[in-house]
């Protein structure tokens, strides 16, 4: 992840440079300008020098498809997702748009190809795993790329129908643009990737589940409105840091006894459910570990999960944590200064704060304890994973085109929006900033979470311990170890049926 970082810093330096050339500003000179033809060579070889300094894939340039179409299904259930990938048909001076064209439009032109995306209006997290299922049990040859919700696109895994991308010409897995940690956590086996998941599928960014803290209240209850920005990264925001500050938050507006969206809050959230996962990923628990051969093991039972699950349960149910709502009213609470913390939030849902009058500030879930090395920031498990049906009648070709789409992103879409657009538009301080790229740093997603659908709901037993007020967590699993097993060796035997050799 370090080095993915460095080269989007390395992106972000050579897009400052060029909005510095556009902005009219007179550079520097030590020396008077010799004349035209020597100014035109000095220039000439500026370029060539930063062109050098450019990551580039591999693709070769005369590489040409004579026109040919691919066509990429987006499913775009959140309503988010389609704009991110095909832009708005023209360019309309907002950074995100036009750089999504640009992207499409360099690719087109450099591979002599034509890009169609196809986006499913009614398809959903939810819904999405019957939609792909049909197409690749009727051997459907439409598509050439699929971008689905992961809840649903896994349980490909045990239907078939799709390619081992760690065959397809020109991918090279070593470069920055693709988040290899992620996708080597969602492989069955040491031989064969099927999920796809990088800066092209920029999802795996955006829906990075992030903690949302209103600045003005923290400074009106507890005094420097940065305090807990220091916590994060001095390495000491925990569990027990955010237990502390929420409750000491509270106060009972309404004299009820009873926490509710009327109080001064310390925590509010919506869909109980959703809000309980990256809680219960925040910590080192190994609950799946791959084996020698790749294939998972299941490990639900250790010290650091009973620990974590005691924590998360008191936490949604002590004073002045609200998360059992009739309707969507947390980011109304928020919004008005009456909840010091957001949940269920993400990086990408930033942009709909950005007129909120209070100041707010973002930070990743916290460590389990201060032993932790590293925080872990869940990717929501609606957030498109990527993969590439075997049907597609452009195997030959589609592995140059995510390539380079990937690569073009890197340079283009990214710094649009995660440096432009993430850090200046939606950011209202400059620590903040730091706090964004330690949270993209630390996405995360752990197998058994990634495939709960598939695993009767293994990765989401948390989710039951906080509906049922319960902190027994060997009990929890008790219930749903036998299921767990069982639901994982059929994955493991479909997996074998339709995809190993």
């Amino acid at each position: 992840m370090k080095q993915k970082l460095t080269a989007l810093t390395l992106a972000l330096l050579l897009a400052l440079s060029s909005c510095a050339a556009q902005s009219g500003e007179e550079p520097a000179q030590t020396d008077p300008p010799s004349g035209g033809d020597a100014a035109e060579a000095q220039a000439a070889g500026d370029e060539a020098e930063a062109e050098e300094t450019v990551l580039k894939d591999g693709v070769p340039d005369s590489l040409k498809y004579d026109g040919a179409t691919i066509r990429i299904f987006v499913s775009n259930g959140s309503g988010q997702n389609e704009e991110m990938y095909a832009g708005k048909g023209e360019l309309t001076g907002d950074v995100e748009n036009d750089a999504v064209i640009q992207r499409n439009t360099t690719a087109e032109d450099r591979l002599d190809i034509d890009l169609e995306y196809v986006g499913e209006p009614t398809g959903a997290w939810d819904t999405i795993g019957g939609i792909l299922t049909r197409f690749v049990m009727a051997g459907d040859t439409t598509y050439d790329m699929y971008l689905g919700n992961e809840y649903g696109h896994v349980n490909l895994i045990t239907v078939g129908g799709l390619q081992n991308v760690n065959t397809l010409e020109y991918i090279d897995f070593d470069k920055p643009w693709w988040n290899v940690g992620y996708m080597d956590e969602m492989m069955i086996g040491n031989d064969a990737r099927y999920f796809l998941a990088g800066d092209y599928i920029i999802e795996t960014i955006r829906m990075a589940h992030t903690l949302f803290f209103n600045k003005n209240f923290y400074e009106d209850a507890f005094g420097n409105k940065d305090e807990m920005y220091d916590w994060v990264l001095d390495g000491t925001w925990t569990m027990d840091r955010l237990t502390q500050v929420c409750e000491a938050a509270y106060v009972d507006l309404n004299n009820n006894g009873v926490s509710d969206p009327d109080d001064r809050l310390g925590y509010i959230t919506y869909l109980a459910a959703a809000s309980v996962d990256p809680f219960a990923y925040l910590g080192d628990v190994p609950y799946s570990v791959h084996d020698d051969d790749g294939y998972i093991v299941l490990n639900l039972m250790s010290d650091q999960a009973v620990t974590l699950g005691e924590k998360v349960v008191s936490f949604f149910h002590q004073p002045g944590s609200v998360f059992q709502m009739s309707e969507n009213v947390s980011g109304k609470v928020f919004r008005e200064g009456r909840s010091l913390f957001l949940g269920l939030q993400s990086l990408g849902t930033a942009k709909w704060y950005r007129d909120m009058e209070d100041d707010y500030g973002f930070l990743p879930y916290p460590k389990l304890d201060e032993t932790q090395r590293a925080y872990h920031s869940l990717v929501a498990d609606n957030a498109l994973i990527g993969s590439v049906p075997s049907a597609s009648q452009n195997l030959d070709k589609i592995g140059a085109v995510l390539e380079v789409l990937s690569s073009e992103t890197w340079r283009t879409v990214m710094p649009a929006w995660y440096e432009t657009s993430l850090k200046i538009k939606y950011s209202r301080d400059n620590v903040a900033a730091q706090i964004i790229d330690l949270i993209h740093d630390s996405t995360t997603t752990n197998f058994i979470y990634a495939y709960s659908n598939p695993l009767s709901g293994t990765g989401q037993i948390m989710r039951g311990m906080v509906a049922d007020n319960n902190t027994d967590y060997a009990s929890a699993v008790a219930k749903k170890e036998k299921v767990s097993k069982k639901s994982l060796e059929k994955v493991i035997a479909a997996y074998e049926k339709n995809f190993a050799p």
